[in-house]
């Protein structure tokens, strides 16, 4: 029980350290401690794991939130993409509930399009954008719980954090589509958000007939 309230306790620690210092770093930039705090102290198990993952979930939202500028927004996009991809592999290699395969098989695919026409947008010249290479430290660090998750707990973990991955996804959209400074990329975010949409309706749905 004490090693359980200790768990607890640098876990609440580690997400009021990567909120606060989210709030002090440029959204469309770069790696902040709240990435570092995700990763930090991660281990298989899964009060552990569902602390970073809430961490993460409340860092996302800020972030999203206040992500309106063209590299800010490309960066964000593509990252949620290559997340969605990248965990949905391991749902479909992991999981052996129907529901949630077929929603990982369903993410491949609508996020493959989506990183495709983001692709062409950037190739076309309208919007002049590098997005990144490679996972940022806090959606690596919710691949990793995922990689280190049971099999009694993978296909819930999964899809809480597709949930919140989804509500990142939607805030991201709307507030770039009502405040954005590129019409292009606009265009590209109300484009998509139906889709998201859907992926969200669907993650909740699948995430309330788990136990």
């Amino acid at each position: 029980m004490r090693t359980t309230t200790l768990v607890l306790t640098a876990a609440l620690a580690a997400s009021i350290g990567a909120l606060s210092a989210c709030n002090k770093t440029d959204n469309g930039t770069a790696k902040s401690a709240a990435d570092t705090a995700n990763n930090a102290a991660a281990t298989s198990s899964p009060v552990v794991a569902g602390a970073q993952n809430a961490t993460a979930a409340v860092v996302g939202q800020t972030s999203a939130a206040t992500t309106l500028t063209v590299g800010g927004f490309v960066t964000a996009a593509a990252t949620s993409d290559m997340f969605e991809i990248a965990a949905a592999k391991i749902a479909v290699a992991k999981s052996a509930n129907p529901a949630v395969k077929k929603f990982a098989q369903q993410m491949i695919k609508d996020h493959s399009a989506s990183t495709a026409k983001l692709k062409a947008l950037l190739a076309g010249g309208t919007v002049t954008a590098t997005p990144p290479a490679d996972l940022d430290e806090r959606r690596k660090g919710l691949i990793n719980n995922l990689t280190g998750a049971s099999p009694a707990d993978f296909d819930k973990m999964y899809m809480d954090q597709q949930v919140a991955a989804h509500q990142e996804a939607m805030t991201l959209i709307k507030g770039y589509s009502d405040h954005g400074d590129n019409e292009a990329l606009k265009g590209f975010a109300e484009a998509i958000a139906p889709t998201v949409q859907h992926h969200l309706d669907m993650a909740k749905q699948i995430a309330g007939g788990l136990k």
